[in-house]
């Protein structure tokens, strides 16, 4: 990997545009390269220091990091002893590293926050989430929102004022105000979902082969953007859309293997002593899994817990699992399919390696 492509991926790390794909790559290359994992994990722990993991960086925090990491390390000039030569040289240089690369990374990231290609306007408000975090958020017009894991919610300044718009990428369960006057809408790179005062949710992730609007409450509008076939649907209470996401980071085996129609309309259905359906149950903080391959499963986990999964033998991959975990670890989770797939793991910091 050249320092170019580096810098690409840490930028989008830090600004929360990393895709699954890209995180294994990075994840895969600094375990290669463990002078330059040393470097962005006392990035990471910088970065950590003083903002709530829940929120994006901008380039005013990275300045601001970078000013305070300068300071540090005239104080570590300062204040140590002679016979300590070594190591304070060693930590000052990398204390520089990182601040050579916080500089670097406080354009890169905002080039590839708010200069993403395709998109008419720059949304002024962004709410988001990193892989492992889950949030709960009002919006202006007190709206709830819950975002799951590694998602982001943009709107714009004039939200409210002739419509509520928003954009998804990832996954949001909406409590909509109702107001007759003001549709709300929520955009995704599929579809666009309008309602006036209802409970759904929204599954976008990107890299997932289908995108998926579930209906509780109320009634919903759904428009799809297929080219040349603009559908519009509405939706009842107890329903959901499934869209096939083309655009997915998904092999050509690998949708003929799914063989997904392109548009499904299905009728949900609650479960559990409370209630909940499937789609929500992420609310309750329980992961479902209903007969799913652990290919499937795999993002999921790492979206839920914020690591990477590495699985080495293939042949895995297909075999499914069904189960419903409740605010269980990781090493839980592991440990209940393990029991059923016959396999060991190992976790390494952020990284979880799978063997047969």
């Amino acid at each position: 990997m050249n320092k170019e492509r580096l810098t690409e991926l840490l930028a989008k790390k830090v600004s929360g545009m990393l895709t699954l794909p890209e995180a294994r790559e990075l994840a895969e290359y600094l375990e290669k390269n463990p002078d330059d994992k040393e470097l962005v994990a006392l990035m990471d722990d910088f970065l950590k220091g003083s903002l709530h993991f829940d929120h994006v960086y901008t380039k005013q925090m990275l300045d601001e990091r970078v000013t305070r990491l300068n300071q540090k390390i005239f104080k570590e000039k300062q204040g140590q002893e002679p016979l300590q030569k070594k190591s304070l040289l060693r930590t000052i240089t990398l204390y520089i590293s990182v601040a050579a690369l916080l500089v670097l990374l406080a354009g890169t990231a905002w080039y590839f926050f708010y200069s993403r290609k395709n998109e008419a306007s720059v949304p002024k408000n962004v709410l988001a989430t990193k892989p492992g975090s889950k949030s709960t958020v009002e919006l202006p017009d007190g709206t709830r929102v819950l975002l799951n894991a590694d998602t982001r919610l943009f709107y714009d300044q004039s939200f409210g004022n002739n419509t509520r718009e928003v954009t998804l990428e990832g996954e949001a369960y909406f409590d909509v105000v109702k107001d007759a006057a003001h549709p709300f809408i929520v955009h995704t790179s599929l579809m666009n979902i309008k309602v006036l005062g209802t409970v759904f949710n929204v599954r976008a992730y990107k890299n997932e082969e289908n995108m998926q609007a579930t209906l509780l409450r109320g009634s919903v509008e759904v428009t799809l953007k297929k080219k040349g076939d603009r559908k519009i649907l509405v939706l009842k209470p107890n329903e959901k859309v499934i869209v096939r996401n083309f655009n997915a980071d998904d092999t050509a085996a690998d949708k003929s293997r799914n063989a997904l129609p392109d548009i499904a309309i299905m009728t949900i259905k609650a479960m559990g002593s409370d209630s909940t359906v499937k789609e929500t149950q992420w609310t309750k903080n329980r992961l479902v899994f209903d007969q799913s391959r652990l290919e499937d499963i795999i993002p999921e986990l790492e979206r839920w817990y914020g690591v990477t999964i590495q699985i080495k033998d293939t042949s895995l991959l297909n075999r499914k699992i069904s189960g419903i975990y409740e605010n269980e670890s990781l090493t839980e989770v592991l440990e209940s399919f393990k029991l059923v797939l016959d396999f060991s793991y190992k976790i390494s910091g952020n990284t979880v390696t799978i063997v047969k």
